[in-house]
């Protein structure tokens, strides 16, 4: 029975749901844990670790949920039940791809988008940890063909997709955050661009209002011998330096701007 050649250290690491990717030569077999992201529902992402034990022409896998290992009778049956989980990798990267391309493309356009921060922090946060998981994903990989590629017809002819798609995916990966960071810092440069107008809107019309109140306030003052107050048409003597400062102010005002 294969468990019972298994080292003790070793069966720990095949049990453990949380290893990382890794390939070991022992005397009597080859371990091969691949850990890899899947979809869930609600776009959640969860990660499995993936344990096999090569034992010379027996191909093992570690069922964790029967907690027995299962035997594939064929290296051909071992390679597509490794190829199948690595589609559903392709696919998680792809939806992540669109999601982001969609984002990316309102963005450009001008489109406001609800709760922008934090679906840039979630996928941004979703996509590191899928990086990271990828990077060492394809270096097992890669040790694994390099292990058995002297053998005819095996891992290097039948495994060169696989690592060519883990590879895809780790490199995609990279590429979506490099991409949400530039989303982010246009964004970011929009945004203040904004917050810059309305400064500068507001800026002016201070500029435009601000000797309006002092005058203003210099003649609504409770105090006596203000100017104007002793004569007829009084009020409208202010309305009409009300409006010659409003002017001036506005003449300045642009003529600084030209400037």
């Amino acid at each position: 029975m294969i468990q019972n050649k298994i080292d003790s250290f070793h069966l720990e690491d095949i049990k453990n749901d949380k290893h990382p990717s890794v390939f070991f030569k022992d005397a009597n077999y080859d371990l091969f844990i691949l850990r890899l992201p899947y979809f869930v529902t609600n776009d959640d992402v969860k990660y499995d670790s993936l344990a096999f034990v090569i034992d010379d022409e027996n191909y093992f896998y570690y069922d964790k949920n029967e907690q027995k290992f299962i035997q594939h009778d064929t290296m051909h049956s071992f390679y597509h039940f490794i190829d199948k989980k690595v589609d559903n990798v392709l696919e998680l990267i792809s939806f992540y791809s669109n999601e982001i391309e969609s984002i990316e493309d309102k963005i450009y356009e001008g489109e406001s988008i609800q709760k922008f921060n934090q679906k840039w922090f979630e996928y941004k946060t979703k996509l590191i940890r899928i990086h990271r998981v990828l990077n060492k994903a394809v270096e097992t990989i890669q040790a694994l063909i390099k292990s058995y590629k002297k053998e005819e017809d095996y891992l290097e002819k039948n495994f060169e997709d696989i690592y060519e798609h883990l590879t895809r995916s780790y490199r995609n990966a990279e590429h979506l955050l490099e991409k949400l960071d530039s989303i982010y810092n246009f964004n970011l440069n929009q945004t203040n661009e904004q917050m810059n107008k309305i400064v500068y809107i507001l800026t002016l019309l201070s500029g435009i209002f601000l000797p309006l109140n002092l005058i203003v306030g210099f003649f609504g003052m409770n105090t006596t011998s203000l100017p104007f107050t002793q004569e007829s048409g009084g009020t409208m003597n202010v309305i009409m330096v009300l409006l010659i400062s409003g002017i001036l102010a506005i003449g300045i005002t642009f003529f600084m701007k030209r400037k």
